[in-house]
């Protein structure tokens, strides 16, 4: 990002250390690490590319999930800073991180779809993280951004706050399509920032692939409890 007179008047900081001169300085950079191994989003186990294991597969089912990093030291730091202290600059950062060692090949989404936000948090928070990673991915990938897909149709707890086993029936039947949408034969890149047990992606992508999409894939900066 180049500076701009804001810089100088509130200057960056180092999410994780608080070092003035940027969102991540050397030293906190080099504790992000990318997974070398993807995995299957049912259940789990290594991939390649992520992609979902024939033997987990239904007609329903979400096709693949890429995680750029492990979800622990700065990059834990900085989705916090991100999400709740209402840091929206952090996300054109994340994005390169993101799509830094994406498989190329993938590169083939008719829309990178966020996943939403319940409408009372998004007007509390200011915004949906999600969404503004799909955007900056966009941009660089030349791929539509939208968050004009999905709606959240329940205010669910944040996951963060619940046990493994209450996370999939938080979610469930939490979302919906959006009107007048038509996804068929669409491949869609669904977009969040984290993903621990990959139960709000599964049940997004239900929905889509119920639309008829083609092809849903998960996109998220990290993964990890």
């Amino acid at each position: 990002m180049t500076m701009n007179f804001l810089d100088f008047l509130f200057p960056r900081r180092c999410v994780s250390c608080g070092k003035l001169g940027g969102y991540f300085c050397r030293k906190c950079a080099n504790s992000i690490h990318f997974f070398d191994e993807q995995i299957c989003p049912i259940c789990a186990k290594p991939s390649i590319d992520g992609r979902t294991h024939i033997k987990c597969q239904t007609s329903h089912t979400i096709d693949g999930l890429y995680s750029a990093v492990y979800f622990k030291d700065a990059i834990k730091d900085a989705i916090h800073q991100f999400k709740y202290q209402q840091i929206s600059d952090l996300s054109e950062v994340l994005a390169k991180i993101l799509v830094y060692k994406f498989p190329t090949h993938l590169i083939h989404f008719d829309f990178l779809c966020s996943v939403p936000l319940y409408r009372s948090r998004e007007k509390e928070r200011g915004f949906n993280q999600s969404f503004l990673l799909a955007k900056h991915m966009g941009r660089i990938w030349g791929i539509p951004g939208t968050d004009k897909l999905l709606v959240r149709t329940k205010k669910t707890v944040p996951q963060a706050d619940l046990k493994k086993e209450d996370r999939e029936k938080n979610v469930k039947d939490a979302f919906s399509l959006s009107r007048d949408i038509n996804l068929t034969d669409r491949s869609i890149g669904l977009v969040d920032d984290v993903s621990t047990t990959r139960s709000t992606l599964v049940e997004c992508a239900k929905i889509l692939k119920r639309a008829h999409a083609k092809f849903v894939y998960g996109i998220v900066i990290a993964h990890g409890s």
